[in-house]
């Protein structure tokens, strides 16, 4: 029997690609710790991106794409 394959990491790779484009920051100047907002947003989303495709590699990955 052939099991199906977790729909979760296509929903998590979703969930990124659509906060990456963060337009409703656009118009901020301010600061956080001496980065501009914007930047400081997207240095988080590259280390939560990070942290979800180890997740997804980990536990999303299809067990028979390994060659088993």
């Amino acid at each position: 029997m052939h099991r199906s394959h977790p729909r979760w990491p296509l929903l998590v790779l979703l969930v990124l690609a659509a906060a990456f484009e963060n337009f409703w920051m656009w118009p901020d100047d301010g600061l956080i710790f001496g980065l501009p907002v914007n930047l400081a947003y997207h240095l988080g989303l590259c280390v939560v991106a990070s942290l979800a495709l180890a997740a997804i590699v980990r536990w999303g990955w299809p067990h028979d794409a390994a060659g088993d």
